[in-house]
């Protein structure tokens, strides 16, 4: 028998047998705990053990909790309590927003975006219109507060120290206001945030769903380097949308390649986000290489379907530059060019799974990434968007 149906029993008990007089002598709520040890003591007797009268008295002001009480645990390690439903949400960060359409959570309980998420209207065309409260690195606290939501939505790792200031004013400006801090794109912790955001919005039936698809297709890429000794695995060159910027073993590149199945040519550098000399590239001949775009210099493709044509010439200029025709992955064709629309934020397996793809095109037929991707989109987006008609990849 759980706590709580135990401590429900006594109440009951206790409220159909004593005597009225005796339920006047509460003074402040007690907790179920406490009435928990106090009932467990009066049982056992001892010295210091209450009387029935106490136990009685502490019964009619225990405070039980309501069905909608529920504590959650973020990705910080807060445990914070809601007891009710989440009526007026702001929301920070993207990947969360995005985690909660495919919880299927009413966007009206959402009442401001970070600016971010607005300008990507063809991916969120439901929050035009919404106000926006800037971003975690120039947040709007006048437009929050004016708001007056009970829960918001920070970063758990990124920019933590933004994130901090954030909440702590936040909290001091807004009696009773919940905050919570999620990521929504690292592998190891996704799954756990889905579940908690389900508890938090009461959807857990489809969180459920949802982190067992996920984590389906983490055990897909699994299965699919099983078989492949570390010595053999394919070397891989990652660079993002800045030019021979790569990512070593502190960085979240180095853990999406090597769930893939690959190992990353630049492991050992210092830094997590390191700035390389062209020539380390040519030194290490990778098998494979990817390069990111959607962002910076290379803001092409994607769900905005912005400058497609610019695609194509991406990917000539890198098979260009110097020394790279004589790459075992230039000359094998292993060179490609990948959207940080599905490698970045909660659609990092879409992207992860293209890469376990590329670097073990024998399975390709079992992975399908693109099949994937479309599954996300229609099952858990809600999204009238076919990946076959946008460039997330190339070729």
């Amino acid at each position: 028998m759980r706590a709580g149906t135990f401590t429900l029993l006594l109440v009951l008990l206790l409220l159909t047998t004593a005597p009225a007089a005796a339920l006047q002598a509460p003074t402040d709520t007690v907790s179920e705990d406490e009435f928990v040890r106090m009932v467990l003591s009066f049982l056992t007797g001892g010295e210091d053990a209450p009387d029935l009268a106490t136990v009685e008295g502490a019964a009619s002001h225990l405070a039980i909790p309501s069905k909608q009480s529920r504590t959650v645990t973020d990705l910080s390690g807060r445990q914070i309590t809601l007891d009710g439903p989440v009526k007026r949400v702001v929301v920070f960060n993207g990947e969360t927003l995005e985690t909660m359409r495919t919880l299927g959570v009413d966007p009206s309980l959402v009442v401001g975006v970070d600016k971010y998420s607005v300008e990507r209207e063809s991916f969120f065309p439901e929050y035009r219109g919404t106000p926006v409260v800037g971003s975690i690195w120039s947040p709007d606290y006048e437009q929050v507060i004016t708001l007056q939501p009970d829960t918001v939505f920070l970063y758990a790792t990124t920019s933590k120290e933004s994130c901090d200031e954030i909440q702590r004013k936040l909290e001091d400006s807004i009696p009773g206001v919940k905050v919570f801090r999620f990521d929504c794109f690292t592998p190891e912790t996704y799954a756990d945030e889905v579940l908690a955001l389900g508890t938090i919005f009461g959807k857990e039936t489809r969180a459920e769903r949802f982190a067992t698809f996920y984590t389906g297709a983490l055990e897909n890429l699994s299965a699919a380097n099983a078989g492949a000794p570390e010595g053999e695995r394919p070397t891989v060159y990652l660079e993002n949308w800045k030019d021979y910027k790569t990512g070593s073993a502190g960085s979240g590149y180095e853990k999406k390649i090597t769930l893939a199945g690959g190992k990353n040519i630049f492991s050992d550098l210092p830094t997590d986000y390191p700035e390389v000399d062209p020539e380390a590239v040519i030194a290490a001949d990778p098998d494979v290489i990817v390069k990111l775009i959607g962002e910076g210099a290379y803001p092409y493709g994607g769900y905005a379907d912005t400058e497609n044509e610019k695609v194509a010439e991406v990917y000539d200029s890198l098979a260009a530059r110097p020394g790279w025709q004589s790459l075992t992955a230039v000359k094998g064709d292993r060179l490609h060019l990948l959207h940080n629309n599905i490698f970045g934020g909660p659609q990092h397996f879409i992207g992860m799974t293209y890469l376990a793809e590329w670097y073990y095109p024998d399975l390709a037929s079992t992975l399908d990434p693109q099949s994937l991707h479309r599954t996300y989109l229609k099952e858990f987006q809600h999204l009238d968007i076919d990946p076959a008609d946008r460039i997330f990849v190339y070729p």
